[in-house]
């Protein structure tokens, strides 16, 4: 009906009453209530407009043809209305003038005992031959008074004098019925059909179409259709819904007769609605575990295409991206970017992607949140999806438990199940966990050797889930040479899932798998400098493992039997229970044997273990796969620039690839460092050579505890305790205080956050969304003990920076080397950056590298042209990576140097450090930039030739003969006949090195069989039939 309701009034209204100096019987002193439908006959029809005093000022009417009010009960839907009033009382005398009266209204339909349920109080006065009210206006629609009994037409009628009444416009009696959307060659359209009767005379009808109850515009003119004659259908171009997709579309259909035009109509009918844009399924939210399975979020178009080639539908598709999420932690989804194309089956255009819970190791309760869509942009003639955005789907995340495992000092263990301190004082590679899930193979295994003179640490690890193995090592293979981490893929294909990234200091990375599972790896006591007793360089880490709730009850190694039970923690890799007393009989049954640990074996890939989904979230518009937006390390960037295979596969450590990932690869141990490995200070005891007593030891490690950030929530636990114990162990074998002060501060804080987390009532809500509470949030690495933590910011002490506070203001970097010994031969490498290591920097927009060439040619290197600053790449806190400009050394030049400077600041520069790139065919350089010629290479018009290349005149390089021009061999015109030159052309193989044979007469190159040899293109038994000609490839 399109009523509005009337509110239930406790009190009846009340009217003032006022001592009227005018007679309301006079002519001009009231007004005339012409409306004929106020009949107690008349019953209005549910097409018909309902009557409303609303408007109906307060003051004396009249009503038409001196029509008077009942004063008897009128129930609902009479008098034109939905709520008639009608008087209680009877009418007055002459002599009795003005009397009170109320007017009454049935608004609870049969159940009113009084038929008087609202009233209003009105007045009555007698004029002789009519009578005159004085009315008040209506609280509410539909109310109206009611007035006369007779017969009275539909609304727009006239009263009846016999006979039927007048059809002022054509009965419609039922609503129109809106159709699906179809496709014709032109435009997608919907339908509006009337059900009314064909062949009907002088009959009209006038088609709207609303959306969310707006009438439709086009140029500010509502889109209506007029119907004539027969004509019963209306259509709508889809097109015309631009701006208004996501809402529901109705036509609503009045009728009218032409002859007497369109200022008398029907009310009108409306159609039930129908949705048009994207709908997503399932409705409503969506409930998911974390860890758990991954649920399908459909996407379906309700309007379909409009083709290029409506008779290709396949190939039109609707792009669907997706937004920021208002928190990536929780949620992953296997993608960001969706196409919605025709489903056969359905007819319709559509599309699906998984969303799963992310295990993010935080109990924060259940979770909501948003995933939003980006506004549709379209590139074909479907105008109307232009900026139209999809509606968000809310997700709904429940937590579940997690196991937490972590190494720190030198090492210390605090197990998933076992929590108090264990140590573990092996040297060599071990399995730190190992998930006995057989459908998910994971690994995580640590490397370890002694921390300069002291007890074993660890310096790299290695995890491994499914087909992914990433590595983060520190390991010293030279002796004092400073080393920083480095984080390599040595799986050798792209990373399916696993993604990893720092945090803003440099200092602490994580692996982050699709199971769940994290690692954090704590570099931050990568370089310590001098202590008061020693020099040596000592570089570990901190390795904390969080384990996914599918691993529980089935893991096994260093951090032991997940399974709640912390007396069976001690199982070794021999299947032996050990006791907590024999701690060292198993850390020793989890060593690997020499060269079998992923560090030397990588395992190989399996097709099965391949992720259907790669899980990610979606920043601003990018796939984002990284759990730690800033900073973060995607292996999917090349970084050399310069890749000419797959630019998205890693090299194994084995494989020579030509990029200029790890150049550190071909440096080996030193048999020094390995043979410290071996040596360790295994009779250390109290007091130590220092002087320092248990009792110092003790005193200072609970001190340091003291300060460390979260030490007042956890002070009165085991975890105090357990830190303590092992921090004076550390001081008892390393004779210093301050070696692993940091260390253990850092592992304090990171048992007890994760305890904390656990507990709902350090969870607080922003926006409505449970985050954990900052009050138990820490520092970066304590602020260095050179600043004050307030809330998750370091306020540095004076004369620091950066967000740990690690920087000294005013002071230069320090260069200790650049990888690869500061020399890149571009026969193996691009050689297009510099990886320096490099001491005092910060991640900040001022980080630079000072690039200055050099000129290698006199064996002195000297400025060859203008420094050039460029921004440098932040790798870690002791490492940056540098671009180097193009050069000729590829294009012949043998040899070019550069000169390198580091500022974070853009004042203070480090010293100078050189950086070589030479043709490994044909020169030899010294770190000092003194480069000499090869004896067995030519170097003609400024190009240099290994011996035995050829150009295209059958000359070769021959430097027994000469060492500056070609040398002329007649075998190489008789025997070949399409070897051009031996070298200087593309590889099929690998099309970035040079050092395949160039063809002529139409020959073919034999490839990786004899890569310096051409063939008839026919007759490939010709490679490899002239080996004193053409060397094996093995002999190059």
């Amino acid at each position: 009906m399109g009523t509005r309701h009337l509110p239930l009034l406790a009190l009846s209204s009340c009217l003032v009453i006022a001592v009227h100096a005018k007679d309301p019987c006079a002519q001009g002193n009231h007004q005339l209530i012409g409306e004929l439908h106020r009949s107690t006959q008349f019953q209005p029809e549910p097409t018909d407009r309902l009557l409303c005093d609303d408007g109906l000022r307060a003051g004396w009417y009249v009503f038409n043809n001196n029509d008077e009010m009942p004063t008897s009960c009128v129930t609902q839907y009479h008098c034109g209305t939905h709520y008639p009033l009608w008087m209680q009382g009877t009418h007055p005398s002459l002599a009795d003038g003005i009397v009170p009266r109320k007017a009454c209204s049935n608004i609870h339909g049969s159940t009113s005992q009084t038929c008087c349920d609202f009233s209003l109080d009105i007045q009555v006065k007698n004029c002789g031959t009519f009578y005159v009210y004085n009315l008040q206006t209506v609280p509410a629609c539909s109310m109206a008074y009611c007035a006369g009994n007779k017969r009275v037409c539909d609304l727009g009628g006239q009263v009846a004098t016999g006979g039927n009444c007048p059809d002022h416009y054509p009965k419609l009696t039922s609503t129109p019925v809106l159709s699906k959307p179809e496709v014709t060659l032109t435009e997608v359209r919907f339908s509006c059909k009337i059900d009314y009767p064909l062949g009907q005379p002088d009959v009209g009808f006038v088609v709207t179409w609303t959306v969310d109850g707006q009438e439709l515009n086009s140029t500010g003119q509502p889109l209506q259709t007029t119907l004539l004659g027969d004509s019963r259908i209306a259509y709508l171009n889809a097109a015309k819904l631009k701006g208004n997709l996501g809402k529901e579309l109705k036509c609503s259909v009045r009728s009218f007769h032409p002859s007497k035009g369109k200022g008398l109509m029907s009310i009108a009918l409306t159609s039930r609605g129908y949705w048009a844009g994207i709908r997503v399924t399932p409705f409503g939210k969506i409930n998911l575990d974390e860890g758990g399975p991954e649920r399908t979020v459909t996407l379906e178009s309700t309007i379909p295409l409009l083709c290029k080639d409506m008779y290709a539908p396949s190939e039109c598709n609707l792009p669907v991206k997706l937004a920021a999420l208002n928190s990536s932690t929780d949620i992953s989804l296997s993608d960001c970017h969706y196409y919605l194309r025709l489903d056969n089956a359905t007819g319709t255009y559509k599309t699906s992607f998984k969303v799963k819970a992310t295990r993010d190791f935080i109990k924060d309760n259940n979770f909501v949140q948003e995933i939003a869509f980006q506004p549709i942009r379209m590139l074909f003639n479907n105008e109307m999806w232009n900026n139209y955005t999809p509606n968000p789907i809310m997700i709904g995340t429940t937590d579940k438990d997690h196991g937490h495992c972590l190494l720190w000092g030198d090492p210390h263990f605090t197990g998933f199940d076992y929590k108090k301190n264990y140590n573990v004082y092996e040297v060599g590679d071990m399995v730190m966990y190992k998930s006995k899930n057989q459908k998910r193979p994971f690994e995580v295994q640590i490397r370890t050797w002694p921390c300069g003179s002291y007890h074993p640490c660890a310096c790299a690890v290695i995890a491994r889930e499914g087909n992914d193995v990433i590595e983060i090592d520190m390991c010293e293979k030279r002796k004092d040479v400073v080393e920083a981490p480095s984080v390599s893929y040595p799986s050798g294909h792209p990373l399916e899932g696993t993604t990893v990234s720092r945090n803003e200091t440099g200092k602490i990375f994580y692996i982050n798998f699709p199971s769940g599972a994290r690692i954090k790896v704590d570099a931050s006591h990568a370089y310590n400098g001098a202590h008061h007793h020693t020099t040596e360089y000592s570089p570990y880490m901190n390795i904390d493992v969080q384990a996914p709730p599918d691993d529980f009850g089935s893991s096994e190694g260093l951090c032991g039997n997940w399974n709640g039970d912390s007396s069976d923690d001690f199982i070794g890799g021999d299947n032996i229970q050990y006791q907590s007393s024999s701690v060292a009989n198993f850390s020793k049954s989890w060593m690997l044997p020499a060269n079998t640990s992923m560090f030397h074996q990588v395992p190989k890939y399996e097709q099965h273990l391949a992720p259907k989904f790669e899980y990610c979230s979606c920043k601003q518009g990018r796939v984002d796969c990284t759990k730690i937006g800033k900073g973060a390390i995607n292996p999917s960037k090349p970084r050399d620039g310069s890749i000419i295979s797959d630019k998205n596969k890693h090299p194994r450590r084995s494989a020579h690839a030509y990029t200029d990932h790890y150049p550190d690869r071909d440096i080996p141990v030193d048999p020094r460092v390995a043979a410290k490995r071996l040596k360790r200070n295994a009779a250390a005891m109290f007091p130590t050579p220092s002087g320092i007593t248990e009792h110092q030891a003790r005193t200072a490690c609970s001190r340091s505890i003291a300060k460390s950030s979260l030490h007042s929530h956890c002070q009165h636990t085991t975890i105090l305790s357990n830190i303590v114990d092992g921090c004076v162990e550390d001081i008892k074998y390393s004779d210093s205080v301050e070696t692993f002060e940091l260390a253990h501060m850092n592992a304090f804080d990171s048992i007890c956050y994760n305890e904390l987390a656990k507990d709902p009532r350090n969870i607080e809500y922003v926006n409505g969304n449970p985050v954990v509470s900052s009050s138990i949030m820490t520092c970066p690495n304590q602020c260095s003990k050179h600043g004050r933590c307030i809330g998750t910011t370091c306020h540095c002490d004076h004369g620091f920076t950066s967000a740990d506070c690690s920087i000294k203001i005013g002071v230069a970097p320090t260069i200790h080397r650049i990888r690869g010994d500061g020399h890149c031969d571009i026969r193996k490498r691009p050689c297009r950056q510099a990886n320096v290591i490099v001491d005092n920097i910060m991640d900040s927009s001022l980080l630079a590298c000072r690039i200055t060439p050099l000129n290698l040619s006199d064996g002195v290197p000297v400025a060859s042209g203008i420094s050039v600053t460029y921004k440098a790449e932040f790798l870690s806190f002791l490492e940056v990576q540098c671009p180097i400009p193009e050069h000729n050394v590829m294009k012949g030049l043998s040899k070019i140097g550069f000169k390198i400077s580091i500022t974070s600041d853009g004042q203070h520069y480090s010293q100078d450090a050189l950086f070589i790139v030479s043709d490994g065919y044909c020169t030899t350089c010294t770190a000092s930039g003194v480069c000499t010629q090869k004896p067995d290479s030519c170097f003609i018009d400024g190009v240099c030739y290994r011996s035995g290349d050829q150009n295209r005149d059958n000359q070769i390089c021959d430097p027994s003969v000469s060492t500056n021009d070609w040398s002329f061999i007649k075998s190489v015109q008789e025997i070949d006949h399409y070897t051009a030159t031996f070298t200087g052309c593309r590889c099929p193989y690998n099309t970035h090195p040079y050092d395949c044979a160039c063809c002529q007469n139409g020959g073919c190159q034999c490839g990786e069989v004899q890569r310096n040899q051409c063939y008839d293109c026919n007759n490939k038994t010709l490679c490899g039939l002239y080996p004193t000609l053409f060397p094996s490839p093995n002999q190059q």
